[in-house]
């Protein structure tokens, strides 16, 4: 199923209506399903301990996000630019207002698709919709210069973007929204080292044989920052779990060895991952 990059979009609306069908859901995505269709049953049949693990951190990850970008709406900021938005709704699923410019970018073939499945539906907020090969600079860039020149400040989100490239397209990437200086906040993930050898999981890797995990910095934050990007806010997904009253899918024998090991021991393995907020 996952054979493209823009596949994995399908993986995340699937987790994200599995948890807006728990009766004690943290968010509602009415338009996962929809968004789908005929991909529901198809995702249904790989469940597995990877997809469990996988599930759990799309369910954090959005939360977390959510809540970033209402922080920065209430603090004034209009703009944010979804970058390789795949089937993510929160145009239409989330509260925003008239006030707020939504600006999705993604392949031709799924804003299509959005386009097309989504019709009927009005979004609260003023959104835009990009047809974009993001791997294709030149158009890239163009789409940066025509945004910046349009909006002064920006939020950019990546979500789910930056594990599917290379070191050098990330760092390509940061150099191409420096340039502008409209673009003033950045929201992706965070995965410390001590997560690489889960995401290089060979039941994770088999899944994703055709768009495997490429982006492994020595040191995540280091990598931002000395490209030029402050620390606003992170946001790991154990402690947002945990604050949740959700389990999280830690081993069991990970559990037992913190108990006696102590807090100081588990730390570094507790913010293993979760989301960050940067600023230049």
């Amino acid at each position: 199923m996952i054979k493209h990059v823009s596949d994995t979009s399908a993986w995340v609306a699937y987790y994200r209506a599995l948890e807006t069908e728990r009766s004690d859901s943290i968010f509602k995505d009415n338009f996962a399903r929809l968004l789908l269709g005929y991909r529901s049953t198809e995702f249904a049949r790989v469940q597995s301990n990877v997809n469990k693990w996988t599930n759990w951190t799309v369910v954090m990850r959005t939360f977390i996000i959510d809540n970033m970008i209402r922080d920065l709406i209430s603090q004034g900021h209009t703009t944010f630019v979804n970058l390789g938005a795949g089937l993510d709704s929160r145009p239409y699923r989330m509260q925003l207002d008239s006030k707020i410019k939504w600006i999705e970018v993604d392949f031709p073939h799924l804003i299509e698709e959005k386009n097309k499945v989504l019709s009927i539906f009005n979004p609260s907020c003023d959104l835009e919709r990009v047809a974009l090969d993001l791997s294709k600079h030149d158009e890239r860039i163009a789409l940066l210069e025509s945004l910046s020149e349009r909006f002064e400040t920006i939020v950019v989100l990546t979500e789910g973007v930056l594990p599917y490239l290379s070191e050098e397209e990330v760092s390509e990437l940061s150099d191409d929204m420096m340039r502008f200086p409209s673009f003033k906040f950045w929201i992706c993930e965070y995965f410390s080292p001590k997560s690489y050898h889960v995401l290089k999981n060979p039941k994770q890797m088999k899944v994703l044989k055709h768009t495997p995990f490429k982006f492994f910095p020595e040191v995540w934050m280091d990598f931002f920052k000395s490209r030029g990007w402050k620390l606003v806010e992170i946001k790991y997904y154990v402690d947002t779990s945990e604050q949740l009253g959700r389990a999280t899918p830690l081993p069991a024998i990970f559990k037992l060895i913190s108990f006696f090991m102590g807090k100081k021991w588990a730390l570094p393995f507790r913010r293993m991952s979760g989301y960050i907020m940067w600023k230049r």
